[in-house]
């Protein structure tokens, strides 16, 4: 009886926030904010665009020789 009563109020719960979205979307729509927000999430998506490439040309690897000369230099 508990999982029907907690499902029951899930599913209440989650048709109430579906149709507070559906408000909210259509409120978006008319002022224009949506194209906004999708302006940002491509910005946004071309940043991280950016980062990962920049970050995957600074991650080459090292060689072994260049890690070896420089231990033996710290030894000394």
């Amino acid at each position: 009886m508990r999982r029907l009563f907690w499902t029951a109020v899930g599913a209440a719960g989650g048709v109430v926030l579906y149709r507070q979205g559906q408000k909210f979307l259509a409120d978006a729509r008319e002022r224009g904010v949506v194209a906004s927000a999708q302006q940002v999430g491509l910005s946004a998506a071309t940043s991280v665009s950016a980062a990962r490439a920049l970050l995957a040309g600074a991650q080459r690897p090292v060689p072994r020789v260049m890690l070896g000369q420089a231990a033996a230099k710290v030894r000394r």
